[in-house]
């Protein structure tokens, strides 16, 4: 395998300042302009329907699915004798994001959505290609956002069943987390720098837009991962079990002297992730239209009030 390095490598990062602290600003950064994207600004105004709403939680289902095979993966390049406890972490980690996919998959039951159809579709359409394929594919579609972060559909995968950006990103995060040239706190870095977004922006936009809306709304089940993904109310006091994980990420990177001496190639890597993250959910603008719902759901189960 060539060595894999981050397809746009930052100048020197300042020497003093830790790594996971660097993370922690890009996500800040993308999260940003996650909650400002065109898509945002229509589901946190609670103007989005219902149809392109599910299509929206459909076509993102790669990006859940993917992020928990690319953690498994990863595992594997922790050393479990020197890093135990590390170990122990991360393996309750995997334990909080199986449990994590189900709660998706039983959101997309309660909108009828045949998630199984969706991923047979997801595997069947990556085993027509080679890992090399692949590989430069993914490579091509970080290159064309880079360039424009408007352009979701640079045509580097031949008609994808899901948005570019999100197919680009589930290889993504499968390379970085098998792949034996790339270290694996760039890996780590990618995954908590997506779980940082992921948290600004549930917070801000997704939650605000669903909760209570009469169309999106489909009952507890349909609420449960983004209230677990969020910001919890300032009355509770203290902090969420999301904060707490996000903020051990951040800590477990400033502590690491690995991934301090890769401080420059980890942040790389982690904005490449971002970079897709991003475009997955700007390109819903187009893609919650165009989407193939029809395919995996009975229209009946589309139509307002039916939960």
């Amino acid at each position: 395998m060539a060595n894999v390095l981050p397809l746009h490598p930052r100048a020197p990062l300042d020497s003093r300042q830790r790594v996971g602290d660097f993370v922690v600003e890009v996500a800040r950064r993308y999260s940003s302009q996650m909650n400002d994207c065109e898509f945002a600004t229509l589901l946190r105004s609670r103007r989005l329907d219902r149809r392109r709403y599910v299509a929206f939680i459909s076509s993102f289902y790669p990006c859940v699915v993917g992020f928990n095979r690319a953690l498994i993966r990863s595992v594997a390049k922790v050393d479990h004798v020197l890093h135990s406890s590390f170990i122990k972490n991360l393996a309750e980690q995997l334990h909080e994001e199986q449990t994590h996919n189900q709660i998706w998959r039983t959101k997309l039951d309660v909108f009828g959505v045949d998630h199984q159809a969706l991923y047979w579709d997801l595997r069947d359409y990556l085993s027509r290609f080679s890992a090399a394929e692949l590989e430069r594919m993914t490579r091509e579609v970080i290159e064309a956002l880079t360039k424009d972060p408007d352009n979701y559909s640079p045509g580097a995968f031949p008609e994808p069943p899901f948005p570019e950006p999100i197919i680009a990103l589930y290889h993504q995060l499968f390379m970085t987390a098998t792949y034996d040239d790339i270290d694996y706190w760039e890996h780590f870095a990618s995954q908590s720098a997506i779980e940082m977004t992921i948290y600004a922006v549930v917070s801000t936009t997704v939650l605000p837009g669903v909760l209570g809306h009469p169309e999106l709304d489909g009952g507890p089940a349909t609420l449960r991962w983004w209230t677990e993904h969020a910001k919890g109310e300032e009355s509770s006091g203290g902090r969420t079990a999301e904060e707490k994980h996000l903020d051990m990420s951040r800590l477990a990177l400033n502590r690491s002297e690995t991934a301090n001496s890769l401080k420059n190639a980890v942040v790389a890597r982690a904005e490449d992730a971002l970079r897709l993250f991003a475009a997955a959910m700007a390109c819903q603008i187009i893609e919650s239209e165009r989407f193939p719902l029809d395919r995996y759901v009975d229209p009946r189960a589309l139509r307002t009030g039916t939960r």
